[in-house]
Parts: C-alpha cells; sequence; structure tokens
C-alpha cells in the first residue's frame, strides 16, 4: 500500500505542477474572463502612408488579477513567452515581412521577447494592451493577398511577470480577420496608381462592333510599370480584373447589359479574370494596349450613357 500511495502523490503532484496560469483579460469593452489563449477578430486595412498593412480595430485590455497577490503588487506584460516569439504570422502571410506596434513605436520582425508593454498595479482597473501587428508592403512586385473573413492572421504572445513572486502567466491570442480584403503587397504601380480612364465619347449604337478586334470604337493606352527601388528586373503578370459580360467572358460588363468593353494586348483580347505576360526591366516597364467597346451580337443597344470599371492588377508569374 506504501507504494500505491507514492504513485498516487506523484501523479497528483504532476498534474497540479502542468496547470497554466490565466490572466484576466477582455476584448472591445466586453465580459472580464481569465484566460490563456484569446480569439480577437481585427479589421486587415493599408496604412494611409501605404507602407505597412495593419491588422486593428480589437481593444484588448488586461488588468492584475483579482486576489493574486499583495495589495501593493504589480504586473508587468512583456513581449514573448515559452510558446514561441512575440509574433507569428498566419498562413497567407508566410512570405511577407511583418512587425509589431508597440505602444506606437514599429518593431519589424524578428520582434525581441522581454519587451515591457504595460504595467499593472493591483488596482482592479484595466490597461489597454496597445499592440497592433502590421505586414509590410514590398517594393518588388508580388501577387496580390486575398483576406477572408475568418482567416487566422497571425498569433501573439505575451508573459505576464511581477514584484512578488516567480509566476509567469502567459497568454496567447489569435487575430483572425474581420473583413475581406485583397490587396498586392507591393509598392510597384501601373500608372503610377493614377486612374486609367477610358471615354469613348458619343457613339451610335449601330457603330459599335460586335468582335473585339474588329470594332471600329477603341481607345489606345500606354500602361506604365516602376518599382521604387532601383536594379529590379523580373517577369510579371498583368490581371484584367472586374466582372465579365453575361454574353463574352473577355468583355467587362458595362452598366448597358448589351454592351462590353475588351482589353486588346498584343492583337488578342484578355479575358475578364485573366491575365498576360509582361517585364520589368531595371525597375521599370510598359505595354501598349487598346479598350474596344463590343455590343451583344444581334442586340442593338438602348441609346443613354454607358459605364463600367474594372481593375489592373501586377503580380508575379
Amino acid at each position: 500500500m506504501k507504494r500505491l500511495f507514492g504513485a498516487i502523490g506523484l501523479l497528483l503532484l504532476i498534474s497540479v505542477s502542468t496547470t497554466a496560469r490565466a490572466v484576466d483579460c477582455r476584448v472591445n469593452g466586453g465580459e472580464w474572463a481569465r484566460v490563456t489563449h484569446l480569439t480577437v477578430p481585427v479589421e486587415v486595412r493599408l496604412d494611409t502612408d501605404r507602407v505597412r498593412i495593419l491588422m486593428e480595430g480589437a481593444r484588448l485590455e488586461c488588468r492584475f488579477t483579482a486576489g493574486a497577490g499583495p495589495v501593493w503588487g504589480e504586473d508587468y506584460w512583456e513581449t514573448g513567452n515559452a510558446s514561441g516569439t512575440p509574433w507569428t504570422s498566419g498562413p497567407k502571410f508566410t512570405a511577407e515581412r511583418s512587425g509589431l506596434r508597440i505602444n506606437g513605436a514599429f518593431l519589424n520582425t524578428p520582434v525581441p521577447a522581454g519587451i515591457r508593454v504595460a504595467t499593472m498595479p493591483n488596482n482592479g482597473v484595466g490597461y489597454p494592451i496597445n499592440i497592433t501587428p502590421y505586414i509590410l508592403v514590398r517594393n518588388d512586385p508580388t501577387n496580390p493577398i486575398n483576406v477572408q473573413r475568418g482567416d487566422t492572421l497571425g498569433l501573439l504572445r505575451l508573459t505576464s511577470s511581477n514584484n512578488f513572486d516567480a509566476t509567469r502567466p502567459q497568454l496567447t491570442v489569435t487575430y483572425t480577420a474581420a473583413n475581406n480584403f485583397t490587396i498586392s503587397p507591393s509598392t510597384c504601380t501601373i500608372n503610377n496608381n493614377n486612374p486609367i480612364e477610358i471615354n469613348f465619347g458619343d457613339v451610335h449604337q449601330r457603330a459599335i462592333g460586335t468582335d473585339p478586334l474588329t470594332t471600329t470604337i477603341r481607345r489606345d493606352r500606354r500602361l506604365t510599370y516602376a518599382c521604387p527601388d532601383p536594379g529590379i528586373t523580373t517577369p510579371i503578370t498583368i490581371t484584367y480584373k472586374g466582372i465579365p459580360s453575361s454574353f463574352n467572358a473577355n468583355l467587362l460588363v458595362m452598366s448597358n447589359p448589351d454592351v462590353g468593353t475588351a482589353l486588346v494586348r498584343g492583337g488578342a483580347p484578355v479575358q475578364v479574370g485573366g491575365a498576360f505576360l509582361s517585364r520589368i526591366t531595371n525597375s521599370v516597364g510598359g505595354d501598349d494596349v487598346t479598350f474596344t467597346l463590343v455590343r451583344r451580337a444581334g442586340s442593338l443597344p438602348t441609346p443613354g450613357p454607358v459605364s463600367g470599371s474594372g481593375v489592373l492588377v501586377m503580380g508575379v508569374p
């Protein structure tokens, strides 16, 4: 019986020693909870300076855990914990450079562990964990990133210490997307990011052809490509994004359902949602393209203004 009792005592000791210490936190003014892990939805948006893609909008607050120490006790929150580095990007951002804005200071990864984030006295008051993850925009061409609501954006890891014992409660925060967001994380531009306006002017509906290559209603445009860093030479793709017309996938839908707009490059129409291959040499490049107005075969479009919009996106093969 003594051997059996000793074995049981050892098992009980192991189960107690591996119990994780929780912390008191809340999100966006919600209920306080003692947690070791939180999931917070945040908005993904391009910063106004176009240098970073920010993940913000969640107000995370934590406080000194009631009953956990003396009245003069303080908790000290720092970056990183035993589970890993302060920040790990989610699957869609693993190829991108990232960082954390901590109390207003931008720190690119690898962010050091042990940076003091907040001090929390034993007063029951919630204090903000003022951290915003971000993705750095690149200076070379790259493919767009399509973030969908609910996607995992990354993991933030924090540790709490104090001035009265050796406990080290830990918190891991999973950031998820609260919005759909598509962006090319690159500062390379098409026509210096200026809108490309195609004005076909006043045309008679009978003058609009039914073939993108032979219609006489056309406008030529020069596309120019540029990257801010010198010495970039690489193949690129230019994708024609928008909604295709119901009668021809090569045409961009217009406000008149019997009319569409084609993008023609090198004597061939570019399908909406499709792309053509081009190149940047020493950080510059360009293409001559033609936009043509096309009507549905057998139709006579209703007279009146016709409008539509699409997007050209630079990427890599």
